[in-house]
């Protein structure tokens, strides 16, 4: 072992430690929420309210992309995608008396349910209707 490599090993490290006056939390390198107050969770998990908050502000111009994308901690991408859900979201609502196809077929999968419910609703009462008509009931196996 060389001097150099031994000098090195019995060096203590240096301790960092807050300045004075600062709580050990609040210099933890966490984000927290606008108000300041509680932390917001991992990043670029944003509630609905937030998300539809950032797209009204991305759309009145009152904030850009960037900015947008800085306040909530998520990836510009990420802002535009909310932007464009936003608008197929406010297209399909202006389409009035147009479904969706998703809605057609689910419309379509509803009445074959209901028919096929009531062909076994009416099997049922005619099996009903006949055991009832039994004189005895069915013998159990002697095994």
């Amino acid at each position: 072992m060389s001097k150099r490599s031994r000098s090195r090993k019995q060096q203590p490290r240096p301790v960092t430690e807050p300045a004075p006056g600062v709580s050990q939390s609040a210099s933890a390198d966490v984000p927290t929420s606008e108000s300041g107050d509680e932390p917001r969770g991992r990043p670029g998990r944003r509630s609905a309210d937030d998300r539809t908050e950032a797209v009204l502000d991305l759309m009145s111009g009152k904030a850009t992309v960037e900015q947008i994308s800085r306040r909530l901690g998520v990836q510009p991408e990420t802002v535009l995608k909310w932007r464009e859900a936003a608008l197929e979201g406010i297209g399909q609502s202006l389409r009035q008396g147009d479904k969706s196809p998703r809605e057609r077929e689910l419309e379509r999968e509803l009445k074959d349910l209901k028919h096929a419910f009531t062909r076994l609703a009416i099997k049922h009462e005619i099996v009903e209707r006949e055991l009832s008509k039994r004189p005895t009931p069915p013998g159990r196996s002697s095994r």
